[in-house]
């Protein structure tokens, strides 16, 4: 299947599991527990649906070790991202996880000898430009923090490191072993929050429910939760082959700017968010961004 048709699909799935967990941030209840129990669900999900569709005939040391680093630090960006919109603004706190495409995208020509050419660095600069102008900060109750901070550090670093890693075990011999990469990663994944979900419920203090919003372990929670995980399954199946066939800084910006630009018109249109002259302004650049990422001359 042509490329840009499976990275089309590949941000279609990506939207779709950031609009789910935007209805559960914002309708039912929040905290560490309630973090762990969202990756764990997701994550076991995504392992399922990755092992169901997967062909596994054998597996390399080289990508079981990958792929347990990779299986903690998405287990470790999923929580701390949450816990840093827990602590601190949502806009400050997305455009810095978008921000961090800057890591694998200048990793390609560093690494892996990919060449940038002058209308791709225009194009960088734009879709940076493009995530600074998203940010709003009016009617942003939270404040930054040292907490937040520290939160959205590690977030960026294991966010940036994703994509590398992604890249390393695709432009490797092993490559072939994507299936086995990812069903390993996410069953390391679930049960890394299995057990932290096991030891913070056997605190009280973290297990009350102090914003009074409906548990997410309740039916329709839990089927959001479930589709989550089939949109993240496809997601990282999608972006870990096409991280190997596209350069780096074509691929990623385009993914994070992509999304970015995706999820902040799709809360215009069905969440009825309303956007400034500066956001458009944004959404604008990021367009046209993404055309010059892709080199149409």
């Amino acid at each position: 299947m042509n490329d840009t048709i499976l990275l089309i699909i590949s941000m279609a799935a990506c939207l779709s599991g950031a609009l789910f967990k935007k209805v559960l941030t914002d309708k039912y209840e929040s905290g560490k527990v309630v973090n762990h129990i969202y990756n764990a669900i997701v994550s076991f999900v995504a392992a399922i649906c990755l092992l169901v569709v997967s062909n596994i005939n054998g597996v390399s040391v080289f990508t079981v070790l990958l792929a347990l680093a990779f299986g903690l630090v998405t287990a470790l960006q999923s929580i701390t991202f949450l816990q840093a919109l827990e602590h601190g603004p949502l806009s400050y706190t997305s455009v810095i996880m978008t921000l961090s495409t800057i890591i694998p995208a200048l990793s390609g020509a560093i690494f892996w000898q990919e060449v940038i050419v002058p209308v791709q660095i225009v194009g960088i600069v734009l879709m940076m430009a493009c995530f600074v102008l998203s940010v709003d900060t009016s009617g942003e109750k939270k404040k930054a923090n040292t907490k937040w901070l520290i939160y959205c550090a590690v977030a960026f670093l294991c966010t940036g490191a994703i994509g590398v890693m992604q890249k390393v075990h695709q432009t490797s011999e092993y490559k072939m072993e994507l299936d086995a990469f990812l069903v390993i990663a996410f069953v390391f994944s679930f049960i890394y929050s299995g057990i932290n979900w096991f030891i913070l419920s056997r605190n009280k203090n973290n297990t009350e429910n102090k914003s009074g919003k409906p548990s997410v372990l309740t039916l329709i929670p839990f089927i959001l939760m479930v589709i989550s995980g089939v949109c993240v399954a496809a997601n990282n199946n999608l972006n870990l082959y096409l991280s190997g066939v596209i350069d780096s800084a074509v691929f990623f910006p385009i993914v994070n700017g992509g999304h970015l630009v995706l999820t902040t018109v799709t809360a215009v249109i069905f969440f009825k968010e309303k956007l400034s002259v500066k956001q458009w302004i944004g959404i604008f650049l990021g367009i046209v961004s993404v055309v010059l990422l892709c080199n149409p001359f």
